[in-house]
């Protein structure tokens, strides 16, 4: 079991990746001369998202004590993101399901 936890960790670091790099292509176009306030907010929005999702990564990489608790919400919330989202969201969920029941015998 150990073994999907570093997978899914690393997952939800690739997603926080991923939010870096679209911080990156729109960071010019919102905080440049002609920035929009919303742009702003959306790019420091996902900024905010990117470091949670770090921080989530993390917790199942160094395998935190509390790392199978934390991640729920944050695997419940990425569902709705087609495909990626959902895909990782639903292995996690599979993930946690098996840690509980293997805790429990």
């Amino acid at each position: 079991m150990d073994k999907h936890r570093v997978i899914i960790g690393w997952l939800f670091a690739s997603i926080a990746m991923l939010i870096a790099v679209f911080v990156a292509f729109t960071w010019k176009k919102a905080f440049g001369g002609d920035g929009i306030p919303h742009d702003q907010a959306v790019i420091k929005y996902a900024v905010a998202v990117a470091v949670l999702f770090c921080a989530v990564a993390l917790t199942l990489i160094l395998n935190y004590r509390h790392a199978a608790w934390i991640c729920v919400p944050f695997s419940v919330a990425i569902l709705i993101y087609f495909p990626i989202g959902t895909a990782l969201g639903a292995y996690y969920l599979w993930y946690f399901r098996k840690f509980v029941y293997k805790r429990k015998e």
